[in-house]
């Protein structure tokens, strides 16, 4: 089989054979990016990966580490729009656009309680319930953290992949 063609590992253990809490909220943060609703695709992520983007953004940007926070959590400071569009076209040089239309949510992999990998197939018919078995679907890997009692995206969760 060519390598660069193999199925990726996911880390983790499947704890059941239907989509969770877990991957459908995975899912709906994809949908978010998609959608271009990045207040709700914020909210989605960890605070790690919101502490993580904000010291890049301010970073790329030459502005103050200070007025970045205060901007991230204030939807009308005039920082807040711009600091999106980038939170929004960094994560589309990973994930092409037109990829996340008709995604499919697959049983969530746990690395443990707090951690776990989603995977998001890509082109599932909305009527289509069930991808037959053994088939290798192209889709999205989402890291996601238990935190403050709901499932977040966890873009530095990837860690858990080269352990």
């Amino acid at each position: 089989m060519d390598p660069q063609k193999s199925p990726m590992h996911i880390p983790g253990q499947k704890r059941g054979l239907e989509p969770d809490e877990c991957g459908l909220r995975a899912g709906k943060f994809a949908e978010a990016i998609r959608d271009g609703e990045m207040l709700a695709a914020w909210n989605m992520l960890s605070k790690e990966s919101r502490g993580l983007r904000l010291g890049i953004w301010a970073t790329q940007n030459g502005i103050d580490l200070q007025v970045v926070y205060r901007a991230a959590y204030d939807s009308k400071h005039p920082l807040f729009t711009p600091m999106m569009e980038g939170f929004r076209t960094a994560v589309l040089k990973h994930w092409p656009l037109e990829d996340l239309g008709d995604l499919g949510v697959a049983p969530t992999s746990y690395v443990d309680d707090a951690h776990a990998f989603v995977f998001l197939p890509i082109g599932v018919g909305k009527d289509q319930q069930v991808l037959e078995e053994r088939t290798v679907k192209s889709g999205l890997v989402i890291p996601t953290l238990f935190e403050d009692s709901e499932w977040r995206g966890d873009m530095p969760g990837w860690r858990f992949f080269w352990q």
